[in-house]
């Protein structure tokens, strides 16, 4: 039996079986609705009102996420709640996923070009009686005079090949890949339409980027949320999504093909770019990515010792994968490392080239996932910690994307009256991760936190008791968008973000204890990706985020996995380069190292158990005592 669902204000329906979820019409609808946990009821975030029909019984997360007060007005998670008749749904602002501000660019060395594809010129002396040789071999005959020596002509190629040679009065251009496949044949001289497609598959974003491959020049770049996001917005959601059947993986492949075909039909109109003179894309992405983009199972990613199936680099047709490019073209997947550290990171290094560097850099790729690298000419070990659902916002009570009407920037003043600042300057929403590391940072710095991370400040108007615990109020409700409720920090957000910024220094100095180096040889701090272009360097060292270092010897590059990309795409030797820099790369997984646990509990208080290693930040930290002129009499 199947009812049907409605979704407001859009008006879409979809007939569903009996028990479904509300959350699974969404996804079959294509409704915009926040899936950050993968339906598990954990993040609460896809709230949705429920107008019309009778639904069961409130689960327990569901008590525990909306609470009853919402829940007798008719407020239930979308991903607990069965559908067992006809039902309405309204589905709130604060519950889609919306456009998130994206980062598309990053710095990008320069590259000597030697792409992988080129085009030829050639004028064919036509068959006769006393020269009647094939046409594929009279053109490899004039190739090798040139040098060339292609053994492969595609077979799509083959078929249309004599009439174009003859209709273009045996003067044409062979488009060459790998110096050893003609893949295209087009009438005339056509050798200055070459080019490439880049794409960076981001857990949360998805960037492409079309590159003139005779000069290296980007002609088109864009970005949009990776699709995906609606089956989990972390990569475990996703994999334990994909791993339930064939269909789902299909779906969630779909669903990321189906995005880059967007960007890429985008740019060709933009550009007036012809789809057959696109003739290779190379990605990247972490493990995960890389394999739902191939299609490849993932149930056993999920799983220690989360083995990836392919670790090389790995080439596929573009119309195996229904990538709309030359149906002839290539796709290049860079290589994996190892657990989540995969072609991303290699992007990363290649960008940042601190392989090449004499002194020790540490490299953060922060994200859903935050891929450290420790390392320079000597060596390079990488891991990767779980830091992003905080920073992205899930797990925290008022958290949201980079969206308009996000708070990102926060000073708190000695009287702790709260002064912030939101994307695109729209009345504020909610809580985004540059915004929460500098709102614990602030609470840390005017003594309203201690440097276990617990709220001291009492009986001053923005303290009060939640349901979880004590709340440091950031915005009366009055000032928000929906002018309903307060915008929050909380005991619990508060931990959750002391366990992201944890991981993330424990990870680093589990690579630091692993590779031998010293905590003073450090010389300078990379921070790349979305998310680490808008941190405070100095609110991520207040609380214990990144090391200890000079502000000065901190930088930020931007996408530097989109960078790398673009760079193997235009140089088949710096592709030769990622693979050699993922076979010489050392991984470390956490889970199977004591010297993570410890110093994960060491970083757990703020800035750090061991304050000598934060000198400069914590003299600038008060003593919790402050608060106590703000108790009400």
């Amino acid at each position: 039996m199947e009812f049907e669902v409605k979704f407001l204000p859009e008006g879409k329906r979809i007939s569903v079986p009996a028990g479904s979820t509300v959350m699974s019409a969404a996804l079959r609808a294509g409704v915009d609705l926040a899936n950050i946990c993968g339906g598990k009821g954990f993040c609460g975030k896809c709230l949705v009102e429920v107008l019309d029909g009778n639904v069961p019984p409130p689960t327990d997360q569901e008590r525990k996420r909306v609470g009853e007060e919402k829940i007798k007005k008719g407020y239930r998670l979308a991903c607990q709640l069965t559908v067992q008749e006809d039902v309405t749904v309204q589905v709130p602002e604060q519950s889609r996923v919306g456009r998130q501000r994206l980062v598309i660019m990053g710095k990008e060395p320069p590259v000597a070009l030697n792409p992988n594809v080129k085009k030829v010129y050639v004028e064919v002396a036509p068959p006769s009686l006393h020269d009647p040789e094939g046409d594929d071999v009279r053109i490899a005959k004039v190739l090798a005079a040139m040098g060339l020596d292609p053994v492969l002509i595609d077979y799509e190629i083959i078929k249309k090949m004599p009439k174009i040679l003859r209709d273009g009065g045996w003067k044409v251009t062979f488009t060459i890949l790998n110096n050893r496949e003609i893949v295209n044949v087009q009438p005339e001289d056509r050798t200055k339409e070459l080019y490439g497609v880049a794409v960076d598959i981001g857990t949360t974003k998805l960037a492409v980027f079309i590159v003139d491959l005779l000069d290296g020049g980007i002609i088109f770049a864009e970005g949009i949320m990776n699709p995906q996001i609606r089956y989990g917005e972390d990569v475990i959601s996703r994999i334990g999504y994909a791993s339930q059947s064939d269909e789902n993986l299909k779906e969630v492949q779909k669903a990321i093909i189906d995005g880059i075909n967007s960007l890429i039909q985008r740019g060709l109109e933009e550009t007036g770019i012809k789809e057959e003179d696109l003739y290779e894309l190379v990605a990247v992405g972490n493990t995960a990515m890389h394999h739902l983009f191939l299609g490849l199972d993932v149930k056993w990613l999920g799983f220690s010792p989360y083995p990836p199936v392919v670790g090389r680099a790995y080439n596929v047709r573009a119309k195996d994968l229904g990538i709309r490019i030359n149906l002839a073209g290539n796709i290049h997947m860079l290589p994996n490392v190892a657990g989540f550290v995969g072609a991303d990171a290699i992007a990363d290094i290649l960008a940042s080239r601190i392989h090449e560097k004499d002194r020790l850099i540490l490299l953060m790729d922060v994200g859903t996932n935050t891929e450290v690298v420790l390392g320079c000419r000597e060596g390079l070990w990488s891991c990767s910690t779980a830091s992003g659902p905080a920073f992205e916002g899930a797990h925290i009570k008022c958290g949201m994307r980079a969206a308009s009407g996000a708070i990102e920037k926060v000073k708190i003043g000695d009287d702790f009256e709260v002064e912030y600042g939101t994307v695109d300057g729209e009345k504020a929403r909610g809580i985004c991760g540059s915004g929460i590391i500098d709102a614990v940072a602030e609470m840390l710095r005017t003594g309203a936190i201690d440097m276990s991370g617990k709220i001291v400040l009492q009986g001053h108007k923005r303290v009060r008791d939640g349901i979880d615990g004590k709340e440091f109020i950031l915005v009366f409700k009055e000032e928000t968008a929906s002018g309903r409720e307060d915008i929050v920090i909380t005991q619990e957000d508060i931990r959750e973000v002391q366990k992201a910024k944890a991981a993330m220094y424990a990870g680093y100095m589990t690579l630091m204890r692993k590779s031998g180096f010293r905590r003073e040889e450090l010389s300078e701090i990379i921070i790349a990706g979305a998310f680490g272009n808008y941190i405070d360097p100095e609110n991520a060292r207040i609380i214990g985020m990144i090391p200890e270092l000079q502000i000065s010897k901190i930088s930020f590059l931007g996408n530097t996995a989109g960078s790398g990309a673009r760079m193997c795409l235009k140089s088949t030797d710096v592709r030769r380069e990622a693979e050699s820099i993922a076979k010489a790369i050392k991984y470390v997984e956490l889970a199977a190292e004591p010297i993570f646990e410890e110093e994960y509990v060491n970083a757990m208080y703020m800035p750090n158990s061991k304050l000598e290693d934060f000198p400069e930040v914590t003299a600038s930290v008060k003593a919790p005592r402050v608060v106590r002129r703000y108790v009400r009499r």
